[in-house]
């Protein structure tokens, strides 16, 4: 199962009922005190039975219930309720959106209570079927002379049965359904073992033992062993307790021949469900015996996203759903490390299907985040608000300003106010491949500029989806500078539209498209041989980089990735290229002739 939103209300700051959408990767963006981590707080106590305290409800509303929902997709596709296999979507458990809404309700006393907002019949004498015992259902059937066309022993095929007879005449409505009634068939602990596990990483240093072992990442491996192995071990506590209760009853039996009265009083009960995590406790400890999480807290952050990185290869985290929740990742990190990180988070979510959650106010970080994971939180009215959308500009533009997160080439601008051309690729790699051809053009021929060099012209990527990529993209349209626009031939339909936009603009700017698929394809076999080791002839239009990786893969699985070839190529591989060897795979000339109209323009 996957978070796709969290529900707050009469949770500190959160009074109204507010819904914060979630992403694979979601960053919570604001300024101080706005409720970033109230919403990851606010999860550790729906996920991991954290205490609601009388100073987590809203201070002007502390005598209402407080509110903590989630909701979920890729649901299982089978539950067994009444031990009888039925699905969520078969039962009416889904909400309107067809997710499933849990709410967990903590009144001001007693205990907790946990519900399903659903999209639920509505029908009267239909809406409670879910709350009726056997007895009532078969009592409902035989009014309805629907006993002869269901398995009576099967409260399932008798709800269904009931609903299915309604026809046309059925209508629904939103009802919260009580999932943990004390009641031996009660839908919670059906629904419970399918929830995602959740960590949580604060920002501050911890200060009690119990917090302690929270930041040390060997625990939270260990956490999750075990809960891979959760069906194995609940089987080996039933038999254990039923070995154990089978002996304390034979030791009432022979007690009551001394004291038949002493042994009626006595009977065999657990006081509490084994405490599997305290059996296995694991760290990482360094010089002096120093245990990891006494050490720095910088330290202990690179040994955690260390761990994060590793996760990302091992098969233990595949078997459940995780989230890592982290405050504030680039605490005490150097701006290179925070570049790590927000990779390491990507690389997560896309490997093995992990979801991140962060807050940051940082913009060398946020400046790297997808734009569809941005939420940004105001305080506005009294209560927080939270926007989000890749699409909302005036939000973006809200982020971009709060954060003073600023467009890659800003420097250069303030150093020379003289450009006199931006030549626009699509990403990184494409820049790595231009600006290492044009170096070696130079040499041979100094009519062509060195891109590395010239205080002319700035090159740059812009394809991606990252807030910086955005903030690129919107500077660029102030400046009033030529743009040469250079995209890859891969997607047609699309880069030939932006061509064409680029090209009516009227303003000195142009745009074309690779003859070949990519760059990697003016890349030579030989380049490819030197770098990798593997054979391969490189044409016009295949994935160069996918089929680089297949060959080396099949060597050895753990071999590098598509991405990871990619990248090389570009950046190792084209400055390994020669003119003779550019020659060979680019015979019309293509790549040269880019360089020399660029060269043109700057000089003109």
């Amino acid at each position: 199962m996957k978070l796709r939103a969290v529900v707050l209300k009469n949770f500190r700051g959160y009074v109204l009922e507010t819904k914060i959408p979630v992403d694979d990767l979601t960053a919570l963006i604001g300024k101080n005190d706005v409720g970033k981590s109230t919403i990851l707080e606010a999860l550790d106590i729906f996920f991991n039975q954290a205490k609601v305290e009388q100073g987590d409800r809203n201070v002007l509303h502390t005598g209402e219930e407080t509110i903590i929902g989630c909701v979920f997709d890729n649901l299982p596709g089978a539950i067994a309720l009444e031990n009888v296999s039925t699905s969520l979507a078969g039962e009416y458990l889904l909400n309107s959106d067809g997710t499933l809404e849990i709410w967990k309700k903590y009144p001001t006393t007693g205990k907790q209570t946990i519900w399903i907002r659903a999209w639920h019949p509505a029908n009267e004498g239909f809406d409670d079927l879910l709350l009726k015992k056997n007895s009532e259902l078969k009592s409902q059937i035989r009014a309805a002379g629907l006993e002869n066309q269901v398995n009576l022993t099967i409260n399932s095929e008798m709800r269904r049965a009931l609903w299915e007879s309604l026809g046309d005449t059925i209508t629904f409505g939103e009802r919260f359904i009580r999932v943990d009634q004390a009641d031996e068939k009660k839908l919670w602990p059906k629904i419970e073992p399918f929830l995602p596990a959740y960590r949580l990483f604060k920002a501050d240093r911890p200060s009690t033992d119990e917090e302690q072992e929270a930041q040390d990442p060997m625990q939270h491996a260990v956490k999750t062993a075990l809960a891979e192995q959760s069906e194995e071990l609940s089987r080996i506590a039933e038999e254990v307790q039923r070995k154990v209760s089978e002996v304390a009853t034979n030791t009432i039996e022979k007690l009551k021949d001394f004291d038949s009265g002493l042994a009626a009083m006595l009977t065999p009960t657990f006081k509490k469900e084994p405490m599997w995590e305290r059996a296995f406790y694991f760290s990482l400890t360094g010089e002096n015996a120093v245990p990891l999480n006494k050490r720095g807290s910088g330290i202990r952050r690179l040994v955690l996203f260390s761990f994060f990185r590793a996760t990302t290869e091992s098969s233990l985290f595949a078997q459940k759903n995780i989230i890592y929740a982290v405050e504030e990742p680039e605490t005490s990190q150097h701006p290179d490390a925070q570049k790590m990180i927000v990779n390491t988070f990507r690389e997560m979510v896309e490997k093995n299907g992990c979801q991140i959650m962060i807050t940051t106010h940082v913009p060398g970080l946020a400046g790297l985040l997808p734009l569809k994971s941005l939420r940004y939180i105001t305080n506005g009215e009294g209560h927080p608000e939270v926007a989000f959308g890749d699409h909302d500009e005036e939000m973006l533009k809200r982020i971009a300003d709060t954060l003073g997160v600023f467009p890659d080439f800003a420097p250069a601008l303030s150093s020379h106010h003289g450009i006199k051309l931006i030549v626009c690729a699509e990403g990184p790699n494409d820049v790595a491949f231009l600006t290492a051809i044009s170096k070696i053009a130079h040499q041979s021929d100094n009519s062509i500029i060195d891109l590395n060099t010239s205080a002319d012209v700035i090159v740059m990527p812009l394809g991606g989806s990252a807030l910086k990529d955005w903030v690129n993209h919107n500077y660029l349209q102030k400046l009033g500078t030529p743009e040469y626009h250079i995209y890859d031939s891969d997607n047609t339909d699309a880069y030939a539209r932006a061509c064409d936009k680029v090209n009516r603009r009227g303003d000195g700017s142009s745009a074309r498209m690779t003859q070949k698929r990519e760059m990697e394809n003016y890349i030579h076999d030989q380049v490819v041989q030197e770098l990798f080791h593997v054979q391969i002839h490189i044409d016009d239009t295949m994935d160069v980089s996918t089929e680089i990786s297949r060959l080396i893969r099949a060597e050895n699985p753990e071999g590098f990735s598509p991405e990871t070839v990619k990248r090389k190529l570009n950046r190792l591989g084209a400055q390994k290229m020669t003119l003779e060897l550019l020659q060979s795979r680019d015979p019309q000339g293509e790549v040269l002739g880019w360089l020399r109209q660029i060269s043109e323009i700057v000089r003109a």
